[in-house]
């Protein structure tokens, strides 16, 4: 039986069903496996730029006798995929910058897709910016907490797409993202995640340690920077205020 993680089923639940796949950094490949299990995609792409993981996701293809429907390609990112091949991509557990790269390298690809699923480690203001700069509708937003680590989960559409009636999407061109939304994205924002407030008072954490080094040093850099990091701080604090209101009322 393949059980995945809290962190992996929230990616599944924003595949549509009956489309084509592609993991990108699929590792194991446990969620393209799901995904065929359960009959959500017809068929799947994995993909791993390393071969020692690109070795352990044949293993799981062969184990669950998905040859027939999937396959694990050996490269990097969307270089091995072909445009029109898939649907929906999913990049999940890659620094933003890094998951901002590869979808750069690869407009032909990005450009044919119905649907982005993005799970970025770092630097989610990344993400929804390039999206956003590209014309892609954020359409979806969740937040997990798992093994002491929040991930942001974003889902994004074309502006192409038929699909950007739904009520979820941000609409109104063009869409333009204050600091607070990139960060933690519009749709958490006005959903007023139960999580969120968490993540914010754990980042508030760790900008106050940056601050505090930034204080002891003459620098004109660092001065420049602790301006800015300290105008950040006033944000966010007053980001946790509100949500604590919204909390308790």
């Amino acid at each position: 039986m393949l059980r995945l993680s809290q962190r992996l089923m929230a990616l599944v639940q924003m595949v549509p069903s009956g489309l084509k796949i592609a993991d990108i950094g699929t590792d194991h490949a446990f969620l393209p496996c799901y995904l065929l299990r359960e009959k959500i995609s017809p068929s799947a792409i994995g993909v791993e730029v390393n071969r020692g993981p690109y070795h352990k996701a044949c293993a799981t293809v062969n184990e669950f006798e998905l040859q027939e429907k999937m396959e694990i390609r050996l490269g990097d990112g969307l270089a091995v995929i072909k445009p029109g091949e898939i649907n929906v991509v999913i990049i999940a557990g890659m620094g933003g910058a890094v998951i901002r790269d590869i979808l750069e390298k690869s407009p032909q690809v990005v450009s044919s897709l119905d649907k982005l699923i993005i799970q970025p480690m770092r630097a989610p203001e990344l993400i929804r910016k390039w999206l956003v700069d590209h014309g892609w509708l954020l359409s979806e937003e969740d937040l997990i907490y798992e093994d002491k680590q929040y991930y942001q989960i974003i889902g994004a559409i074309p502006s192409r797409s038929e699909n950007q009636k739904s009520t979820a999407c941000i609409q109104g061109p063009p869409v333009i993202l204050n600091k607070l939304e990139t960060l933690y994205g519009p749709i958490l924002l006005k959903k007023r995640h139960p999580l969120l407030a968490g993540l914010v008072e754990k980042d508030i954490a760790g900008l106050q340690e940056i601050i505090n080094e930034l204080a002891k040093s003459d620098n004109k850099d660092a001065k420049i920077r602790l301006i800015k990091y300290q105008g950040l701080l006033k944000e966010l604090k007053g980001l946790k205020e509100w949500l604590s209101v919204a909390k308790s009322s």
